[in-house]
């Protein structure tokens, strides 16, 4: 995917290298996603890893949404009403995909969430598997059971970012809390829940906590300039720029701090959405 991204980015040469590459792309989440289907079949995994198909789909539902939104970038046709099997040349009914799922992780791309308890839980093993074998990753939920106005492939992303930023910060060595939680609201005010990331790593350096959320600011020492110029890929400090604008569409805001026993504090603020709100 990183490879089909760089190829995307610079595809600006030809008038149609972009969509070709795009649709090489869908075709590629798309045998992932049919994959997925294959190994949630009963008996295909062993007791306990049954979980490893929600989170591969989870990826894929990711992959797809950000090759959709580099082709709308580009005017390109979007092939947003094809199901997989679709790009593969086999018609395979959606109902029969979700059925096969059984949980969030099988959520349509473009869907907003429902109930962001069910998605953030659903997330779980996934990030513990990110965060590394020396970081522990717990989930706790104190309601939140409510409708927002992101969808299933953005929470994801938001929280890939959070959790590998923390990851690296304590150098793989150390714990991240998730904490979903209902916000008290006063007469009249709009209901909101508050979803906390903190780790117990060292901390956002003070002059550093106004700029954390800038495109391209990146704390990361190992950090190094690309031959061209610029920050190498994997440092380029877009993450946090990413997770805020995610954010902020969604209605909501996203604050960094230093916890007063150590360690960073991300903490979002997402508007409940109403039932007949649009989504």
């Amino acid at each position: 995917m990183v490879a089909v991204l760089k190829t995307l980015a610079g595809a600006r040469q030809g008038a149609g290298t972009v969509a070709e590459v795009a649709h090489d792309a869908r075709n590629v989440v798309a045998a992932l996603s049919l994959y997925c289907d294959l190994v949630a079949e009963p008996g295909v995994l062993g007791e306990g890893f049954g979980h490893y198909a929600g989170e591969l789909r989870l990826l894929a539902a990711a992959s797809r949404s950000l090759v959709e939104k580099l082709t709308r970038m580009d005017g390109s046709r979007s092939f947003a009403g094809e199901g997989p099997g679709d790009l593969l040349g086999v018609r395979q009914p959606t109902d029969t995909i979700l059925e096969r799922a059984g949980n969030a992780a099988a959520r349509l791309p473009g869907d907003s969430i429902e109930n962001l308890q069910q998605e953030l839980v659903a997330n779980r093993n996934l990030l513990d598997a990110i965060a590394g074998l020396g970081v522990r990753v717990s989930v706790r939920t104190k309601g939140g059971a409510r409708p927002v106005r992101l969808v299933s492939e953005d929470l994801t992303r938001i929280l890939v970012n959070l959790v590998k930023n923390a990851a690296e910060a304590m150098h793989s060595a150390g714990a991240i809390e998730i904490t979903l939680r209902e916000l008290p609201r006063g007469h009249g005010e709009e209901p909101a829940v508050a979803l906390l990331v903190e780790d117990t790593g060292p901390g956002i350096p003070a002059e550093q906590l106004d700029r954390i959320f800038e495109p391209g600011f990146t704390t990361n020492p190992e950090a190094q300039s690309a031959p061209g110029g610029g920050w190498v890929a994997a440092h380029r400090g877009l993450g946090l720029s990413i997770t805020r604008s995610i954010v902020e569409q969604a209605g909501g805001r996203i604050d960094a701090a230093n916890r007063a026993g150590g360690g960073a504090q991300f903490r979002l603020e997402l508007p409940v959405r109403r039932p007949r709100e649009a989504r």
